[in-house]
This record gives C-alpha cells, structure tokens and sequence, in this order.
C-alpha cells in the first residue's frame, strides 16, 4: 500500500482483524441506517454507527497536505467508510479521483461480481456528481499487512463547489466480496442540492 495513504491501511488492518469472525456462504442482512454529513451535502445508509475523523494526506499531487474527512464503522466481518476533501481546482478532479485511485488499488487483483455496474472499472456518477471518466467503481483483493486476504470495494466520485471540487471515496473492506452489500452502501449515496 502506498505511504500516501496510511488512513486506509489502517482501516484494512481493522477489516482483516474481523475476518476471524467471518462465517457462512451468504451476504448478511444489516441494519442499514441513515447518515446525513451536512459539511459535504451528502447522505448515505450506514450498517452501524460511523466514527469521525479528519487528517491531512498527501496525494502526491503537488497540493501537500490536505485535511480528509473521514466516517467509519465496522459491522459483521467488514468495515464501511466514506472520506471526503476539497480540491481548490475543480478542472484538477479527475486527476485527484486517478491518484487517489492509485494509492488503493495499486498491486491488487480484480474481483468482478456478475452485474454490470460491479465491474471493475464501472462508471459510479451519483445524481449530482461530476460526469468524469475517473469516477468509477471497482473491487479488488490483495493481502492485507496482517498477512490475511481482503477484499476492497470501492467507489470514487467528485461534486463541483463553485470553482472547486469535493473529491470522495466510499469503501467497504472485507474478508470476501460482499457485492451485493457494497452495492446498497454505494447505491445509498444520495448528493443534496447545494445553495
């Protein structure tokens, strides 16, 4: 995993960890709740109730450090997370949604589900979002640094702000692809209207 982006590598050594726990061959069922972040104009269903963080990343984009909002919780055998940053430079989002995408999937190996849209590499433009070819979906696996397998569902999308961008990337870490699952957290995401 890239040094860019230990926040992530946290909430995977937090995934595997939980993967002990992991049973059966079918999806559970959750008990999906709202969540509203107002600071983003965003909401989205949750399966347990998110922590919140904010820490400043380097993307490697010659921007320094920017400060990422963050909110997750672990439910079952996965974690879900949602972060989120501004971008000063709206015509630079689809550059942002690249690098950030490199830090996550770099060196993993996709894992497509049966569904059009859970294609690796899968348009993801919520109502609202940027129409960038860098806003997608995409799940991969790969060996965590406890040395167990996990599975990464991922979305990245962008929303314009005036002259500037909010850059966000929702994810689910888990011992096994939950596509299905991954699929309700992703598809919850609904961007307000901004004044």
């Amino acid at each position: 995993m890239s040094k860019i982006f230990p926040v992530m590598r946290c909430a995977m050594v937090a995934a595997a960890a939980l993967a002990l726990g992991a049973c059966g061959k079918h999806e559970p069922e959750l008990p999906w709740r709202p969540v509203a972040l107002d600071d983003a104009g965003l909401e989205m269903q949750f399966p347990c109730d998110p922590q919140f963080a904010r820490t400043p990343v380097d993307f490697g984009m010659s921007l320094g450090r920017v400060p990422v909002n963050m909110m997750g919780c672990d439910a079952v055998d996965s974690t879900f997370a949602l972060s989120h940053w501004v971008l000063d430079d709206a015509s630079q989002a689809d550059d942002a949604l690249a690098f950030w995408e490199a830090a996550v999937l770099t060196r993993l190996k996709a894992v497509d589900g049966e569904g059009a849209g859970d294609k690796s590499g899968a348009p993801f433009v919520p109502a609202g979002a940027m129409d960038l070819g860098r806003s997608i979906r995409a799940t991969v696996e790969g060996v965590g640094p406890a040395g167990w397998t996990i599975t990464t569902h991922g979305v990245w999308f962008a929303r314009k702000e005036g002259a500037k961008a909010r850059i966000f990337h929702a994810v689910v870490y888990a011992p096994k692809a939950h596509h299905k699952i991954a699929g309700q957290f992703f598809n919850s995401i609904v961007l307000q209207a901004r004044p």
